[in-house]
């Protein structure tokens, strides 16, 4: 059962602490492309982590979406019969609103479209429309194959199933657009997981790796990769579902937030090229 960029010259990434109703039309998300495009084939770019704090992170969540608004953290917890969506204040750790999803559902990726947060479920190919301020749920819909993760492109919601395909949706009614394949070179990268859309590109969880990875959503090439299996807290060794999952990016600082899955822990690092 499932658990369950040419780079720039050093990339900083910090973690900080850490009803239906009637249908309605997200406002999209627009996204400035500040990388260029990197064609299939092009050898990707090896990072290196350097961790500069850790911050506490509730180690009961099993973290499937992360995303960052101002100073809202959201995050979704899956499993059968416990998946829930927290509303947290970030700079106080405190929870502000949850939602819970029916036990017979499995909460997956999350993304902000407007003052809608959407959430995948895995296979149960619903995904909730909440209010993003309260979590109240507002409408519902559906899509096919199974629900990964997800993140907000431009005019389109990217989403992924476990294979080596993103597929790019209309964010008000889920249907698909188009599909791209990830390669790493030449060689297809399944198991494509929680994704973070950041200018222009798609950062995205490898599962069951401690690898994540940067994807161009045009070629589907991976440009850049990090494998940090040093992070990995002591306390998870022996559960070989509490994997690196979990990628959120602040506006305001061009960092990012990362964790995994029943992590007590969330990581304040750099990335540089090695």
């Amino acid at each position: 059962m499932r658990r369950r960029a040419p780079l720039l010259a050093a990339l900083a990434v910090i973690v900080s602490c850490g009803g239906h109703g009637a249908a309605t039309s997200p406002t999209t998300i627009a996204s400035t492309t500040s990388l260029p495009h990197v064609a299939l084939g092009v050898p990707a770019q090896q990072w290196h982590a350097t961790v500069i704090a850790t911050v506490a992170h509730d180690p009961a969540l099993f973290t499937e979406g992360l995303e960052l608004d101002a100073n809202v953290r959201y995050e979704s917890s899956g499993l059968y019969g416990s998946s829930v969506v927290r509303a947290i204040d970030q700079s106080t750790g405190a929870t502000m609103h949850t939602f819970t999803l029916p036990s017979s559902m499995f909460a997956e990726g999350i993304t902000r479209v407007g003052d809608r947060l959407l959430v995948l479920t895995w296979k149960e190919h619903t995904a909730f429309v909440l209010d993003a301020t309260t979590l109240i749920e507002v409408n519902q819909l559906t899509y096919t194959s199974e629900g990964w993760g997800m993140c907000t492109l431009g005019p389109d919601v990217v989403t992924s199933d476990g294979t080596d395909t993103l597929t790019f949706r209309d964010p008000t009614t889920l249907a698909a657009r188009r599909t791209t394949r990830v390669r790493l070179g030449e060689t297809p990268m399944a198991n494509i997981n929680e994704l973070e859309c950041v200018n222009g590109v798609v950062y995205a969880n490898v599962w069951q790796t401690d690898r994540m990875v940067r994807i161009d959503p045009i070629s589907g090439a991976v440009s850049a990769y990090v494998d940090v299996p040093e992070l990995r807290p002591p306390s998870t060794l022996n559960d070989p579902d509490a994997v690196l999952n979990g990628i959120a990016h602040d506006a305001a600082t061009d960092t990012f937030l990362i964790t995994g899955k029943r992590w007590p822990v969330m990581y304040r690092v750099t990335f540089a090229a090695s």
